[in-house]
């Protein structure tokens, strides 16, 4: 048995050994890696919030994509919110490419500071109507942390194709026009993009067009690089002036993949409207018989012996100012003879 006059030293003893502990290892503290890491909430967002513009991509195009990283988390038990040595890695799969470092450094980020990195981004167009997720990881410290804390961050990338049309050889037949005539209006259209476009619609728009005046036409679809031909019969007013006027060509589709943003695109060309100039009436004076049986026998006359009129006169003959033959008669009268 132990000796019984010890056992108040150890009481004492064992009071002094827990008080030890108590002061030199205050509660709540982290004193190892794995303390720090629940104290640095892996989990993504627990110190970094992030907001990211640009994750609609344009196939064909390098396209930039802009992160915001915001220290939002403030640890209470040191009175500071600072991360150390943080490093920020974007990871960004096939078939998107990223132009550029994917890796950046910050020796410090305090409480309510904002880093912002700036990607480009290029989208292949055999990404079309894909989405594509890509992570952003940061790695850090806190005061008094001995190893890192990491929390990822996921990024949704929706790549879309592109229509920009193009309008030419705009022209109206005929080139001039009257007050309250009809002209055709043909021309082209062009997709230089890499995605079709649908429902497009053709319309010339004035204010000399007539309100009965069709002035539109359906083509439909405009697939990428295929001209698409045009052609419409347009009206215009009966009370238009003689001048030069505008006309609008415009053009407007649909985005399948984005059937809430218009395509439209426009031309606008000068035509004439001017009224016809009135020509002199040309009148026939009719002729008789007479007229017509002299003047052929002239020029069969003219054609052989000569003049007409010599031939004639001596028959009683003679042609009259207004052309019409006038028959003479001649009296010869005789002296009486001497007895």
């Amino acid at each position: 048995m132990m000796n019984t006059r010890f056992q108040p030293f150890r009481r004492v003893l064992m009071l002094a050994v827990l008080a030890l502990v108590v002061i030199t290892v205050p509660i709540g503290l982290p004193t190892s890696g794995p303390i720090a890491s629940v104290l640095g909430q892996t989990v993504a967002g627990a110190h970094l919030t992030m907001n990211v513009t640009g994750q609609s991509l344009t196939a064909g195009f390098n396209n930039t994509v802009t992160i915001s990283l915001l220290n939002n988390y403030y640890n209470t038990a040191y009175g500071t919110g600072t991360i150390y040595d943080t490093d920020i890695t974007v990871a960004l799969p096939a078939p998107l490419n990223l132009i550029g470092d994917n890796h950046w450094h910050y020796a410090s980020i305090t409480y309510g500071q904002r880093v912002t990195i700036t990607l480009r981004v290029y989208a292949p167009t055999s990404a079309i109507g894909s989405s594509v997720l890509a992570t952003v990881t940061a790695t850090y410290k806190q005061l008094g942390d001995i190893s890192s804390t990491s929390e990822s961050h996921s990024i949704s990338f929706s790549v879309y194709g592109w229509v920009s049309m193009i309008i030419y050889s705009v022209q109206m037949t005929p080139s001039t026009v009257a007050p309250g005539g009809n002209a055709t209006i043909s021309g082209n259209v062009l997709n230089t993009g890499n995605l079709a476009a649908f429902n497009a619609n053709v319309t010339v728009l004035s204010d000399t067009l007539a309100a009965s005046s069709s002035s539109g036409a359906f083509i439909g679809e405009i697939d990428p690089n295929i001209p698409r031909p045009f052609s419409m019969l347009v009206a215009f007013k009966t009370n238009v002036p003689n001048g030069n006027y505008s006309l609008t060509v415009r053009v407007s589709a649909v985005d399948t993949s984005r059937p809430g943003i218009p395509i439209i695109t426009q031309k606008t060309f000068q035509v004439q409207i001017k009224k016809p100039t009135p020509q002199p009436v040309t009148r026939t004076q009719s002729t008789g018989l007479i007229d017509i049986i002299y003047q052929i026998l002239r020029q069969l006359y003219n054609v052989f012996l000569g003049s007409l009129t010599g031939i004639l006169a001596p028959i009683g003959w003679r042609i009259a100012s207004n052309s019409i033959f006038e028959v003479t008669t001649t009296f010869i009268v005789s002296s009486p003879h001497p007895n």
